[in-house]
């Protein structure tokens, strides 16, 4: 079967025709920042031109831009025809037609205010309930911050006798058995809000910046919480989120974590902040738990990048969850230190990282991403 393209509704059926799409797309946007297009003089015009072929589109694209532009001026049409029909219209009909029309503006208006308040309602209580689950895990974590054993320290010790055997063997050493998630426990500080929610793994914190987060994953899904809640409501500034690709228990090179870049500060909109020279040099430090241990991080580099397309030979920076061997790492993080906002990264092969991802709008299609290694 061959592989189709996409831009939102339009397919193509080869590479050449997408990136002809790309450009009718560029140029609709150019259009749009230019013209009002819900002017109706400036409608007109942009209709006439479309119409005489003065601008043209290589691909269906524009095709859909066109229809949408003749659907405004047709729209703009009708509502001129209404109202030079009640302006010349006078008798009591025509009252009664302001009265009708007046009403029906008090109607929509009424609406607009409704699903405002309804938007705002359900926004504050995602706030609320964000600010109660933020006050649960510091209590939670205060209280437990004495009885914390790492789940993982006895698989790291050995004895004498059994080092001596590894090193006096020809045999290839074993590799660590995978851990089954199921014969860990939760840190007592994530019980409660894990009975709540089973997608959370964990608590993600960064001083000096808005980032207080709970850290969700669903396997495989890397879309559900850009839209949702702690709570699986509809939430605008989404979740922070592990990639549904990440295995945070048989622990990947790369865990990636992402949030959104909102105006207000949330979720990810003070990583930014990271984009100051001087504010990189004093927040260093990340923690982020899983729900089975404690982690440390330290911040070793701050990246700019693009969002790469289908076919695109780019190298995408959120596609780096594991490396081969260190051949293949040291290759990554070449690419990683192009990308590097202060310099070559400090980090090397058996380092277990982090990177947190979110938009930028240095560039369209811009990402911005924090890397730090675990201490």
């Amino acid at each position: 079967m061959e592989e189709k393209y996409k831009i939102g509704q339009y397919e193509f059926d080869t590479y050449e025709e997408y990136l002809d799409g790309l450009d009718d797309v560029k140029k609709i946007k150019g259009i749009i920042h230019e013209v009002d297009i819900y002017d109706e003089d400036a409608s007109l015009r942009l209709y006439k031109l479309l119409r005489s072929n003065k601008i043209t589109f290589k691909t269906k694209v524009g095709n859909g831009f066109f229809v949408y532009v003749s659907d405004i001026v047709a729209n703009h049409s009708h509502e001129l025809s209404l109202t030079q029909y009640t302006q010349r219209l006078e008798n009591p009909q025509n009252s009664k037609g302001r009265v009708i029309a007046g009403v029906l503006l008090i109607i929509i208006a009424a609406v607009c205010a409704i699903t405002f308040a309804i938007q705002k309602h359900r926004s504050d209580v995602n706030t609320q309930n964000l600010t109660n689950l933020q006050e649960e895990h510091e209590t939670a974590v205060s209280k437990y911050a004495e009885s914390y054993v790492s789940p993982f320290a006895t698989e790291e010790e050995t004895t004498t006798e059994e080092e001596t055997t590894q090193e006096t063997t020809d045999e290839p050493q074993q590799t660590q058995e995978e851990i089954d998630p199921s014969t860990l426990t939760i840190l007592p500080e994530f019980e409660s809000i894990y009975e709540q929610n089973n997608d959370l793994i964990g608590w993600l914190e960064i001083d000096g910046t808005q980032i207080n987060y709970p850290v969700m994953q669903i396997v495989g899904d890397n879309s559900y919480y850009l839209k949702h809640s702690f709570e699986k409501t509809k939430d605008n500034n989404g979740s922070l989120f592990l990639d549904g690709r990440n295995d945070f228990v048989n622990r990947d090179t790369n865990l990636i974590i992402y949030g959104h870049n909102m105006r207000s500060g949330a979720m990810f909109g003070t990583l930014k902040n990271y984009l100051e020279e001087s504010f990189y040099k004093e927040h260093k430090e990340i923690t982020f738990d899983t729900i089975y241990e404690k982690q440390t991080y330290k911040v070793v580099g701050v990246g700019l990048s693009e969002v790469s397309y289908q076919d695109d030979s780019g190298f995408r920076y959120y596609d780096f969850i594991n490396a081969q061997d260190e051949a293949d790492f040291n290759k990554i993080v070449k690419k990683l230190n192009k990308l590097s906002v202060y310099g070559d990264l400090d980090i090397s092969y058996g380092d277990q990282l982090i990177t947190l991802s979110t938009c930028n709008s240095y560039v369209e299609d811009g990402r911005l991403f924090v890397i730090a290694k675990r201490e």
